[in-house]
């Protein structure tokens, strides 16, 4: 009798335990988009530009995003799983995924809210936040697309070793407008809190349709089109495993720097 009951207890364990892992696989899986960013905006600020992760692997963290490449060279725009890189010259090109980078932000589209728009500009989206945004402390990231009667964005010039701070190198930026065109802004806002690890407030890319202009956004007047939202709870960062990295001083404040240089 007692071998009896040691077994049937033996028994019933088993099979509660297996019960529960079962519901366990059974689970919804979370599906909700995280940013993905590769190493921090500082870095950038303090001359960091050498890649380490190549962007053919931000396709698997992301179908939305920005950043920039190797040595800095250029603009980077992640649209609908596409990288776009804009050149200094203005020359937008998809470079291959062995490409490497310094510095990235992407995030899985998923559509939270949705604005028509008339005649905005950056200066008014700012103003406007409250219309459009629930909060200031949260991240977002933001799609704008439609018909512009005005964009002006910039980009900069790979970068040869030592590299100066990035706000000597904007300083050189290469700068271009457009006029009646039909586009697609990708970005992010993010709060107040992320000083030192991205730009806070808004940091926005801007690409054509046609696919042969963009860079990062200066001004911009969205003339019809609509604003979309995709809201971001879920974190995550990756940080270069050595190189100058590791010897970056990340103890300073570094957002006058910054604000100059996205400027």
């Amino acid at each position: 009798m007692k071998h009896f009951l040691i077994s049937f207890i033996l028994l019933t364990f088993l099979f509660v335990s297996c019960e529960k892992d079962g519901d366990f696989e059974n689970e919804e899986k979370d599906t909700s988009p995280v940013l993905v960013q590769v190493s921090v905006i500082d870095a950038l600020l303090q001359g960091i530009y050498d890649g380490y992760y190549p962007i053919g692997g931000l396709k698997d963290l992301g179908d939305m995003g920005l950043g920039t490449f190797d040595a800095l060279d250029g603009e980077m725009v992640v649209l609908n799983d596409t990288i776009y890189q804009v050149l200094y010259s203005g020359q937008v090109v998809t470079p291959p995924d062995t490409v490497l980078t310094p510095f990235a932000a992407v995030a899985n589209w998923q559509r939270d809210t949705v604005f028509e728009q008339r005649d905005v500009t950056y200066d008014l989206l700012k103003s406007q936040f409250d219309t459009y945004f629930p909060t200031t402390n949260i991240f977002y990231l933001v799609k704008m697309e439609g018909h512009f009667s005005h964009v002006k964005t910039r980009s900069v010039a790979r970068q040869e070793k030592p590299y100066p701070p990035l706000v000597e190198v904007t300083a050189n930026q290469a700068e271009f407008e457009f006029t009646d065109v039909d586009g697609t802004i990708i970005g992010f806002y993010c709060p107040a809190y992320a000083s030192g690890i991205n730009s806070v407030g808004f940091h926005l890319h801007f690409l054509t349709n046609d696919r042969k202009g963009g860079g990062h956004l200066l001004e911009f007047n969205l003339a019809e089109g609509k604003l979309e939202l995709c809201y971001l709870f879920n974190y995550r960062l990756i940080l270069p495993e050595g190189g100058d990295f590791f010897g970056g001083d990340f103890t300073i404040d570094r957002s006058d720097e910054l604000e100059e240089a996205e400027g």
